[in-house]
Formats: structure tokens, sequence, C-alpha cells
């Protein structure tokens, strides 16, 4: 058996995912609503050789703060761990295939979930709407009866929640038809098959 795992349209999942990615990306208005934290520049020390105890302390407060704003803030998959403390909002996604069609074993049904997840101190934006809405929003614009992932995108479910006590979540989620296929195999088929 041979395999290219860096191809990513061997799964239409990775594909997808991929995609997706790359479209919420590319938006100036979800990046600018998710509210991209700016690192603190270093502080310098008078001595380079020798610096304060006082410099070094600040120094290692600075290196502290980057740290935690680090994270992707475009994530696919549904999980972080470890974010309780810093102020950063987040969009993640993950698609599952959830069904195959009664009419047609050759098409599936997938879901596509999106959470707009804000931190409790930022969710007031300057345009006077609440940051997880105009996030959601922003992604129904995006992707609502789109077929930028090929066939058609439509948003079946969108509701809030709350996650990690300290985040609140909107939550969409897209349902899309699609091949029941993989590449390289013949309809339904598996191409590893000896007969």
């Amino acid at each position: 058996i041979t395999r290219d795992l860096e191809n990513k349209k061997n799964n239409d999942i990775i594909y997808k995912k991929e995609k997706l990615k790359k479209i919420f990306a590319e938006d100036p208005d979800i990046l600018e609503i998710l509210g991209n934290k700016e690192k603190m520049p270093l502080n310098k020390f008078v001595d380079k050789e020798h610096p304060t105890e006082e410099e070094l302390k600040k120094r290692q407060e600075i290196n502290e703060y980057n740290r935690k704003i680090e994270h992707d803030q475009i994530v696919p998959f549904l999980k972080l761990n470890g974010i309780q403390k810093e102020v950063v909002n987040f969009l993640m996604f993950d698609i599952d295939d959830s069904s195959v069609s009664y009419a047609n074993p050759l098409i599936k049904n997938q879901i596509l979930m999106v959470m707009c997840l804000v931190h409790e101190d930022d969710m007031d934006t300057p345009y006077g709407i609440v940051r997880t809405d105009l996030l959601s929003y922003l992604v129904k614009d995006l992707l609502c009866w789109s077929n930028d992932l090929g066939m058609q995108l439509k948003c079946t479910n969108d509701f809030s929640d709350i996650v990690d006590s300290k985040y609140y979540c909107r939550t969409l989620k897209f349902t899309i038809e699609a091949p029941n296929v993989n590449p390289g195999h013949r309809g339904m088929n598996n191409r590893y098959d000896g007969f």
C-alpha cells in the first residue's frame, strides 16, 4: 500500500478544513473582530552583559505575556487547552460525516460546526454588537449557501453557550451533501480488495 500523506486532497474533510482555514484567515473583518493581540517588545538592558534583577524580571513578564497570546486564533478542531487566563478570541471548526443519503449511498451528509469563542472580558465591539454575534454573522455571510466546499452549505443551527466559565460561544452548524467516495476508489468498491 502506498499513500501520499502530504496530499490534502486525499480526504474531503482534510481538504475542506484546509480551505475553511484559508477562507477565514483571508477575511480582514474576521481578523479584526477576533482582535489579534500585539506582542510586547522586549525591554532593553542598560548593560547587555550584566542585566539587573529588575530588568530580568521585566523581561520574564514580557516573555510570559507574549507566550500567553501566541495561540492560533483560527483553529481546525474544537478543543483548546490552557486558555482561561488570556483574553484571546477564537474561531474553531470541524467537519463530521453524519449519515448517508437514503436515496443514494454515493451521497453522504456532513456537518460543519463552527464555534465563535470570545473571552468574557472582550465581548464589546466598537460597532455596538456583541463580539460572538458579530463573528457568527461574518461566518454565516461567508459560508451560508456557498459552494466553496463543493456542494452548498446550509446553516441549520445557530445557538449560544458558555465554555470554561470564561468564554462565551456562538455555535453554527452547516449541513453539506458530498460524494461518499475517496479519491482512487471506484464508486462503492475499495481499491485494496483482492477481487
